[in-house]
């Protein structure tokens, strides 16, 4: 064999050469290299397999067969992937290709097909269309043209009926099993042979040792936004499941820092973004502390991605979809009001002074924040007093805009909040969905919103927004808003979808001089961060809660 030589093991390339300092300058730039100490030789992911390639062919590198076969059929001339997606994202289809979106029988729009297409071509990726744009009908007639004999689609909790009935609703007579009950149920569940499974991502966690032993075609997250931070268990559990196609389904991929792409791709296209801790190195900046403070390289990050990610927003593919604008209504704390939340601010600076040396100063201070919300929404949250500035103002906009057969959604953080404003809005018989409502009476509580005159508001917590379709309503109030630009994002494209037929207002309750006008400004910085990395920004800011963020909100 000769001194230098590419083979391969699982998904990596093993190079093999005599100590070259060259050679070695040359591979460290290659994404996702590891050495390993033991026989000295380098990996690289297979994905990177033309740089590689590229780069050591001409020193005179020699290599398995199946590599140069590879290579040859893939490489050698173009890239073929690059130039199929391109072809797929722009709708140049073959008729061959169209004769086989016709087949599946589903109702695709010009811009779904692109999708479905561009799924086919990637095998794995990151589908990121907006909220509303129908990414279960591309996922499922992706998996239809490719004839899946076994697909997981691991889910929220919430979301695993809707994904039931959008199967039932497109693919007739699929033999669908739905992951629920103890321990022993689950078990058995699991054992049955099944075209569909669908789970919820705790229920992966837990029933792990049962999942690893099937052999799955297809591996769909939904909301995929579950495993954005690789840190967490559901995170790493996940992404040890085999499946010959994988593929993330998101309307927000990024919700608080461009980390969220790299654990999402690292999921669809293990090795594309290196390691965790090379993608900090190529993509972060920081500071003499070891602090992220700002991005760089990001048009470089982007080409990488639109390789293995398509996102398409409402505005861009549905002309015909109503308009959507924003309000924000400021609201002027009462002297009561003004006094208790003072008082509080007060106690939490004293507070925090005492636990300022610690190293989870920031998770305890936003936890400590969470009282100021709540006080922003009602002192009731926290005291006796049954004030609330923010719901006499609630009061009168609802007053102004439900008229004729208008209907609005209300969100709030908390299931408290949510049940007082059920009680304080009766003349408009609301319905109430948070985390504690069963499925059975969430699902009863959508269909008469959406179906009769009656129900004109409804009002939701943050833990019920995800894979719920409520074009019905007109009107989105943020009672109060989230840390989570994503969630907002979610809330909003619970009603601004795909079959609305109305304009959608949302308004934004703020409370002036408070934690509520702190919050509006973070989300408007983590937009702007959204919008670099999904649109043509060269450099942006890192937004991150920061213990000087904390301090001057509190002065």
């Amino acid at each position: 064999m000769s001194t230098k030589y590419i083979s391969e093991k699982d998904e990596n390339l093993i190079i093999t050469f005599d100590y070259n300092p060259v050679i070695i300058s040359l591979i460290k730039c290659f994404v996702g290299r590891k050495f390993n100490p033991a026989d000295k030789s380098w990996s690289v992911p297979k994905i990177h397999m033309q740089d590689v390639l590229k780069t050591l062919i001409p020193l005179g590198f020699e290599m398995d067969e199946s590599i140069r076969e590879y290579y040859n059929k893939n490489y050698a001339v173009k890239d073929i992937l690059k130039e199929k997606v391109e072809r797929m994202k722009e709708g140049r289809f073959k008729q061959c290709e169209l004769d086989l979106f016709e087949k599946t029988g589903l109702p695709l729009r010009e811009f779904q097909k692109k999708g479905v297409g561009f799924m086919c071509v990637t095998k794995s990726a990151l589908l990121a269309d907006d909220v509303g744009l129908g990414k279960s009908l591309q996922t499922l007639a992706t998996v239809l043209i490719n004839n899946s004999q076994k697909t997981l689609i691991v889910c929220p909790s919430s979301v695993k009926l809707s994904w039931q009935d959008e199967i039932n609703k497109w693919l007739k007579n699929q033999n669908i099993n739905v992951i629920s009950g103890n321990k022993k149920e689950r078990t058995e569940l699991w054992k049955k042979e099944s075209v569909y499974y669908i789970a919820n991502y705790e229920c992966v966690l837990r029933d792990f040792d049962n999942i690893k032993k099937i052999k799955f075609n297809y591996i769909i997250c939904d909301e995929a936004i579950k495993i954005a931070n690789p840190r967490t268990q559901i995170s790493k559990t996940i992404k040890k499941l085999q499946a010959e196609h994988k593929y993330c389904l998101t309307g927000t991929p990024l919700t608080n820092s461009i980390h969220d792409c790299w654990s999402l791709m690292d999921f669809c296209q293990p090795g594309l973004l290196g390691t965790f801790w090379q993608f900090c190195e190529r993509y972060c900046e920081k500071d003499r502390w070891g602090n992220i403070v700002a991005y760089k390289n990001i048009q470089e990050l982007k080409e990488i991605l639109s390789k293995y990610m398509l996102r398409r927003t409402k505005e861009e593919v549905l002309s015909e979809l109503p308009e959507k604008s924003y309000e924000t209504r400021y609201v002027e704390f009462s002297g009561k009001e003004k006094e208790i939340y003072k008082a509080v601010k007060e106690e939490l600076v004293n507070e925090l002074k005492e636990i300022d040396i610690k190293t989870n100063y920031l998770s305890n201070a936003l936890v400590k924040l969470v009282r100021l919300k709540q006080l922003t929404c009602s002192l009731n949250l926290l005291t006796e007093h049954k004030i609330s500035s923010k719901l006499d103002t609630l009061k009168e906009l609802l007053t102004d805009i439900m008229i004729d057969d208008k209907k609005c959604l209300i969100f709030t953080q908390f299931a408290t909040m949510a049940k007082i404003l059920k009680e304080e809005l009766k003349e408009y018989s609301p319905l109430l969905i948070t985390g504690e409502t069963d499925i059975a009476e969430r699902n009863e509580n959508i269909h008469k919103f959406q179906e009769n005159d009656v129900n004109k508001i409804l009002i939701l917590t943050s833990a019920t927004n995800e894979g719920v379709n409520l074009q019905r309503a007109s009107y989105i109030i943020h009672y109060d808003n989230p840390w989570s630009l994503g969630k907002m994002i979610q809330r909003e494209g619970r009603a601004y979808r795909i079959g609305q037929k109305n304009n959608v207002i949302i308004f934004q309750l703020i409370v002036k001089d408070t934690v509520d006008e702190y919050v509006l400004k973070i989300l408007n910085k983590k937009q702007k961060m959204a919008d670099s990395i999904l649109g043509d920004s060269e450099r942006i800011n890192k937004v991150k809660i920061s213990k000087a963020d904390i301090n001057k909100l509190l002065k």
